[in-house]
Parts: C-alpha cells; structure tokens; sequence
C-alpha cells in the first residue's frame, strides 16, 4: 500500500467524498465507530478507542460500487460493518474470478498483505452496505503506539493466510459437490444474498455444474 504515491483522479474523488480534515468524527458518528471497535473486535483503553475515532470515516456503499480497484495504490484500510462484498481479480483472458466472498461484520477488506503493495484484487459491493476506513499512514503510527492494534492486525493476517489456505487445499482435493457443501457449511445463506454466478467462480465450477448440484441436494 503505498500511500506516498500521487493519488489518481478516481482515488481522490472517493476520498473526498468520505470526508477530509482531521479531528472528532461528529457525536452520533464517533459513538457509531468507538462501539464497532470495541464490541467488534473487543478493543480496550480510551486512548486507542479516541485516536482510532479521530482518524476513521464510516460511508456507505451501494450496489455494484467499487471499493478498490486491482492494481492501484491503496491509502485506507477497509473494514466491513454491514453488507456483502465480493474480492476478484482478472486471468489472462480477462475474466473475473471470485476471490473471496465477505459478509460478516467486522472483516477487513484486506486487498494485499503489505502496506507497500499495491491492491491484488478488486474488491464490489454486491448490496448496499457500510464499511470503515482508517488511512494506512495514520494506521502505521498507531501501530508504534499501541502493541494490542499490532496485535490485532497480525490476526488479520493469519485468519487470512488460514482461510485462504483452506482454500487451496478444498479447490484441489475436494470433488465439486464436496467444495458446494463446505460452502453451506462455511458460510449458511450466503448463496442466496450474492447469487449462483459467483459462488460458482469462487469455487471454481460453471454456473451449470452449481445449478445441478443444488438441485441434486434437493431432491435428496
């Protein structure tokens, strides 16, 4: 994430739109943040919960915008508050492939594993949603100052190291009703927010060969 480039058009322009300026978000704002930060990912100690107020936004997201695009620089770390998000990225032929399906609050939007790197994936609302950001250079600082957001984001890191590995080994050794059924197991009514199109990518299988095995469930 490399925040000392010169921002695009399109990157300032979302930026602008989530505000800018420094100091208190307004009460009811702020009161909506600290209590993400606290009741989400159980955050303590009024210092930590004040500084990550004064520098985070909460915005909404409609359908089918775009959060992030694959290959540019990123400056904010995202995280999901409400709505269902979907990461791609593009093969050879230019074709999306599903990377990752998020919906549960409190994910972060992670788009690359470094904050030197630019972003590895696109990341689309599929619904309307809420997210929060919390600009990479304001993070990066913080980091020096309180070990338990350090600690935090290395947990980021090996949920996300864990669930894509996961990933890997069920793509290669699992048949295509095995990976359908982990699915449901792993993430219950997912399919019916998002649609077959993109569970079928995300497990790699056609929209057909889904479509037949949901149905072969059903009439069991």
């Amino acid at each position: 994430m490399c925040y000392n480039r010169i921002k695009s058009d399109a990157a300032k322009n979302r930026a602008a739109s989530r505000g800018s300026g420094s100091g208190c978000a307004p009460r009811g704002v702020s009161l909506e943040i600290r209590e993400f930060f606290t009741n989400v990912y159980g955050l303590q100690g009024n210092e930590l919960i004040a500084a990550l107020c004064a520098c985070a936004k909460i915005f909404t997201v409609k359908r089918g915008e775009l959060l992030v695009r694959e290959g540019d620089p990123v400056y904010d770390a995202f995280f999901l508050v409400s709505g269902v998000f979907r990461g791609y990225f593009l093969d050879a032929n230019g074709k999306e492939i599903t990377d990752c399906l998020s919906y549960r609050s409190g994910t972060p939007l992670m788009t690359c594993l470094g904050f030197d790197e630019v972003s590895c994936i696109s990341v689309m609302a599929l619904s309307g949603g809420v997210c929060l950001s919390v600009p990479i250079a304001e993070l990066l600082s913080l980091f020096k100052q309180y070990p338990e957001l350090l600690e935090l984001y290395n947990r980021f890191l090996v949920d996300s190291l864990r669930y894509h590995w996961k990933m890997k080994t069920m793509l290669y050794q699992y048949t295509a009703m095995q990976r359908y059924q982990w699915f449901c197991e792993t993430h219950p009514g997912l399919i019916d927010l998002v649609g077959g199109k993109y569970v079928a990518s995300f497990l790699n299988m056609t929209p057909v060969t889904l479509s037949r095995l949901r149905r072969e469930l059903r009439e069991q």
